[in-house]
C-alpha cells in the first residue's frame, strides 16, 4: 500500500469517530429533553454542539468529551485526506 492511501484509510476512521461523537452528542441532547430535527440535521449541527457545549459546561464545569472529540477528530480527519489525496496525486 502506498502512503497516500494509508492517510486516506486513517483520514476516513477519523471521520467515523467524528460521527460517532455527532452521534453521541445527539443523543445526550435527546435525553436533556432538546427536540431534535433528524431531516435537518446537517443544517442545525453548530446549533446543537454549541447547545451540548452549554449544558455540560452548566452541569459539570467543562466542556463535554464529545465536543472535543468531534472537533479534533474532524480537523485531523481533514489533514489526513487532504495529504494522502496530494500524496496519491504525485
Amino acid at each position: 500500500m502506498e502512503p497516500g492511501e494509508v492517510l486516506l484509510g486513517l483520514g476516513i476512521v477519523s471521520a467515523v469517530l467524528g460521527v460517532y461523537c455527532m452521534i453521541q452528542i445527539v443523543r445526550y441532547l435527546s435525553l436533556k429533553g432538546e427536540k431534535i430535527n433528524f431531516f435537518l440535521l446537517r443544517l442545525k449541527w453548530f446549533g446543537y454542539m454549541s447547545k451540548y457545549r452549554e449544558l455540560t459546561l452548566k452541569e459539570t464545569g467543562d466542556v463535554g468529551p464529545f465536543h472535543r472529540g468531534y472537533i479534533v477528530s474532524m480537523l485531523i480527519s481533514l489533514v489526513l485526506v487532504i495529504t494522502g489525496a496530494l500524496l496519491l496525486d504525485q
